[in-house]
């Protein structure tokens, strides 16, 4: 999640904890926090979704669905987020952590996958009929995701009819902006079966600060022989693609990279495709 969205949600939640009733008192309560804040108007406010807690009884995660107006100084942006609100019979929290583990129960918590999840469009490598599906969100320059997400494909190439991988780009703009460069390269990429062009763009040595989109279509050129221009990474098609990622993370409350789903749940653990590795 952006540091603005997570400074909303903080302010949202301002206190840690309060009475809680039914559905209109979460979204009453929602609304009064953002009302605190002259810079933010409401334009809608609703409960998308109610989940249950694994492990956990009483509780319930809301998921609740905001479309704000935010204004600073001059500029104001309309925002569509999703966040996640804990609810008893008495009290509201916008964080739980369960005792045992030390682990955020947000992190438990999956919404449905949409339908259209398993996208031909979005499968990389593997077999649409293998038995296990993996979906992945990743940004090319996150650290983490440069040390995890090749050992993912590799498996995946290696293992085409036991499983099928479906990838999903999230660029975490505000702390790689050149990523977003990075992903437009690679769904032109995805789109002519340039495949390869992912496994490079995790090995490519790049500032990932670097935000001027010359340059870094050059450094690309140069280390991996692919040449796009600006007008084919910008064409109405990929901006639709990239668009559709996102909301799709947004809509399984993904906010953090490398994110994977194993056969339709979320994999906390990050290891449960490498079962499926021929031994």
């Amino acid at each position: 999640m952006s540091s603005m969205l997570k400074s909303l949600s903080v302010m949202m939640i301002a206190s840690s904890l309060a009475i809680a009733g039914g559905d209109s008192d979460v979204i009453n309560y929602v609304k009064k926090k953002l009302d605190r804040n002259p810079n933010v108007k409401i334009n809608s406010a609703e409960v998308v979704d109610k989940l249950p807690i694994p492990g956990i009884k009483g509780w319930s995660a809301y998921v609740i669905g905001l479309d704000i107006n935010l204004t600073r100084g001059k500029e104001t942006r309309q925002i569509n987020f999703e966040d996640i609100l804990f609810v008893s019979k008495n009290l509201i929290t916008s964080e739980l952590i369960d005792r045992k583990t030390g682990r955020d129960v947000r992190s438990m918590i999956q919404p449905k996958l949409p339908k259209d999840i398993y996208n031909k469009s979005n499968l990389i490598y593997g077999n649409e009929n293998a038995a296990h599906k993996l979906i992945l969100f990743s940004d090319p320059l996150c650290p983490f995701c440069r040390m995890y997400v090749p050992e993912v494909l590799k498996a995946v190439k290696n293992n085409p009819e036991k499983m099928a991988l479906y990838y999903y780009h999230l660029p975490l703009k505000a702390i790689h902006p050149a990523s977003e460069t990075l992903v437009r390269i690679m769904e032109v990429a995805q789109k002519e079966g340039k495949y390869e062009i992912i496994d490079k763009m995790y090995k490519i040595k790049i500032d990932a600060k670097l935000k001027d989109e010359k340059k870094i279509l050059d450094i690309v050129a140069k280390q991996t022989g692919y040449k796009l221009s600006s007008k084919q990474i910008h064409e109405p098609w990929v901006d639709k693609r990239i668009l559709k990622d996102r909301l799709t993370a947004r809509k399984l409350l993904v906010t953090g990279t490398p994110t994977i789903f194993v056969d339709g749940k979320k994999d906390v653990t990050r290891d449960k495709y490498k079962q499926f590795i021929k031994k």
